[in-house]
């Protein structure tokens, strides 16, 4: 496949031409000439030929030469790319134009419901299936998945706990090439040194679920403060006497999910919810453009 970027500047200088610039190279390498070649491309013409899927233009498909048979065409559309370059992508990712990574299964479920709720665009995309979500089952393995998704040409966005684990994993991720910090928002509250998703919620939707469920009151002295949720909860918990673990953290969270699920309009907290905003919005710029690199 032949890949041609153009700048929008006039008066180009050069044109330069590379074949299959991945080859003999370490991944990371990879990623960093891509990012040589993307700068040199803003004022100069790029051509290569590749067969790696890193190379790419997602924000412009018809940029993406196939050359097949004795003939070069335009791509018209991933699947195409996919096809030629023999990718194969997981039945999850096959549609997907877009994939939102969260930290956790409770994670997704929950902002699956909100995003839908808060974004008519959202909404569409992911009923669709353009906009998928997919679960890290742990922050450490970010990179990994967002390595998973390039790979399947899709384009790929991160909301991450604002905790050591979250933004460990994403320096790493950005260290290795496979994030920008345009494509990561952080569960972010003021006045909160380390927060995370259940932070962003209104304590209203689940007080009476802890309390029917699990005999917990969030009026303990313990829930007050500027830790993360899950440090207030276990010492809440534990000051009414009760245990707490990993599996009980879970399954919490996984309850307060449900609710969330099944009523998204009431779930943020309205002094909290800034960076589920700047989401939805980087979301759905990020599907804009991708709808107008089809055309």
């Amino acid at each position: 496949m032949r890949h041609a970027s153009e700048s929008r500047a006039s008066g180009k200088q050069l044109i330069l031409a590379i074949e299959e610039p991945e080859s003999h190279l370490h991944p990371n390498a990879i990623h960093q000439l891509k990012s040589v070649l993307n700068e040199i491309a803003r004022t100069h013409q790029v051509i290569m030929t590749t067969h790696n899927p890193l190379f790419v233009d997602r924000s412009s498909i018809k940029s993406n030469i196939i050359v097949h048979e004795k003939r070069a065409v335009p791509a018209r559309s991933i699947k195409q790319i996919r096809d030629i370059l023999g990718v194969r992508a997981s039945d999850n990712l096959q549609h997907a134009e877009l994939i939102l990574i969260v930290e956790g299964e409770e994670d997704r479920r929950a902002l699956k419901s909100v995003l839908g709720y808060e974004s008519k665009v959202l909404s569409t995309a992911l009923t669709q299936g353009s906009l998928g979500i997919e679960s890290l089952q742990g922050g450490s393995n970010l990179s990994y998945k967002l390595s998973h998704v390039r790979e399947a040409l899709c384009q790929s966005h991160s909301f991450l706990d604002n905790d050591a684990c979250g933004l460990t994993a994403s320096q790493r991720a950005q260290q290795e090439g496979l994030l920008t910090l345009a494509d990561v928002h952080f569960t972010i509250c003021d006045g909160q040194k380390e927060s995370e998703l259940e932070d962003l919620y209104d304590e209203a939707i689940y007080t009476g679920m802890l309390q029917n469920k699990y005999g917990v009151s969030t009026q303990s002295p313990k829930f007050k403060g500027n830790a993360k949720w899950s440090d207030r909860m276990r010492d809440t918990f534990k000051h009414q006497g009760k245990p707490w673990s990993d599996q009980l953290e879970a399954r919490v969270k996984a309850d307060i999910a449900e609710l969330v699920e099944a009523n998204p309009g009431a779930a943020l907290n309205v002094h909290k919810r800034a960076s589920i905003d700047a989401l939805v919005q980087a979301l759905a710029n990020k599907l804009t453009q991708i709808a107008a690199g089809k055309k």
